[in-house]
């Protein structure tokens, strides 16, 4: 009679064990399916902010948002949109005022349409805003590229490719932070720095090269002013 116990225990057992391994392999199997569609869905969420930021940003150029302190303040607006409240910065620079300007009359209209299109905003407000300024940035390089070519020479100092930049660029424009932001990605890409300068100290020692030599580049924008004068 024990024996015939033990067997029929053994036999629940190994039935038991059946199941176990059963709802084991269906637990993995669900966990795969969910791993999946998760996979596809940010695939596809990746796919509609690359392919529609690429697609915007050939009809606009704000490349007043490549300074670091915009930055900040958009990506806080962004949030404020996610939150339902409101991002208030006492500090409006002329960057910031042309910033709060492109967020309220530009920016919001493509968040629409991007979460239109699928795309979900909230909690990838960074990921989008980081997303917007690569392209934004790589975008700003080829087209400065395209304008002043490779305009200074190998093997110059540092100091020689400020003097290049000074006599490439307009001086309305040498100080804007898409400039600065170029020119710091252009020296390292030359080999004239072997680190990525910040934006902040690039444009302070730009400013400090030139007060420096302001009567030297005082001397050369008059040669330029009188050279096509007959």
């Amino acid at each position: 009679m024990f024996q015939n116990l033990m067997k029929k225990f053994e036999t629940k057992r190994a039935v038991w064990a059946q199941e176990t391994q059963q709802r084991i392999m269906e637990y993995a199997e669900q966990e795969r399916l969910e791993a999946l569609k998760r996979m596809e869905f940010e695939e596809n969420q990746k796919s509609i902010l690359n392919n529609e930021v690429e697609k915007y940003l050939r009809t606009v150029h704000p490349a007043f948002l490549l300074k670091p302190e915009v930055y900040k303040a958009v990506l806080n607006m962004l949030h404020a949109r996610s939150e339902g409240t409101v991002s208030v910065n006492i500090n409006m620079t002329k960057d910031m005022r042309k910033a709060y300007n492109y967020y309220h009359n530009e920016l919001k209209v493509f968040l629409r349409l991007l979460e239109k299109k699928g795309y979900n905003f909230t909690g990838n407000e960074e990921v989008f805003l980081n997303t917007f300024i690569t392209k934004l940035r790589e975008k700003n390089y080829r087209q400065c590229f395209d304008q002043y070519g490779d305009f200074v020479p190998k093997q110059s100092t540092i100091f020689e490719a400020f003097d290049c930049y000074f006599e490439v660029v307009d001086d309305k424009e040498k100080y804007d932070s898409g400039h600065v932001d170029f020119f710091a990605i252009y020296l390292n890409q030359k080999g004239i720095v072997d680190f990525h300068w910040t934006k902040s100290r690039l444009k302070r020692k730009l400013k400090q090269y030139e007060k420096m030599h302001k009567d030297e580049f005082k001397l050369k924008q008059l040669e330029k002013r009188l050279e096509n004068i007959s």
